[in-house]
């Protein structure tokens, strides 16, 4: 799924936010630009996930990602994991810093999440 692409990315969160007892989740990522994202809604006015365990593949540090991340730590008092992995190599070292320390910003719902980033 292309996130960079504001219609993909809203229809990610319908499609998480309409289930709610999904557990596991796994995202794949691709970098196929469509021009720049519409404004993304607020969707941390949902419920509650049952997610435990996250992982998602293929990451370009944008700001619709981060979105999403956000979102799920934030709707998932369950989660253990979250698994952020193979970025694209495009990516500069000061950027994947840059996206780390944002992601460990975030509030998480869960007190025992952990977000590995690889």
């Amino acid at each position: 799924m292309c996130l960079d692409d504001g219609k993909k990315l809203s229809c990610a969160f319908d499609l998480i936010r309409s289930s709610p007892n999904l557990q596991t989740l796994v995202i794949l990522a691709c970098d196929q630009y469509a021009g720049p994202p519409p404004p993304v809604e607020d969707y941390n006015k949902t419920g509650l996930l049952q997610l435990r365990s996250v992982h998602f593949e293929y990451y370009t540090a944008s700001e619709n990602e981060l979105c999403l991340i956000k979102y799920l730590l934030a709707c998932s008092p369950f989660l253990q994991k979250i698994v952020i992995a193979g970025y694209n190599l495009a990516i500069a070292s000061d950027e994947k810093l840059t996206f780390a320390r944002k992601l460990l910003m975030l509030h998480r719902a869960s007190p025992v999440a952990e977000i590995e980033l690889l």
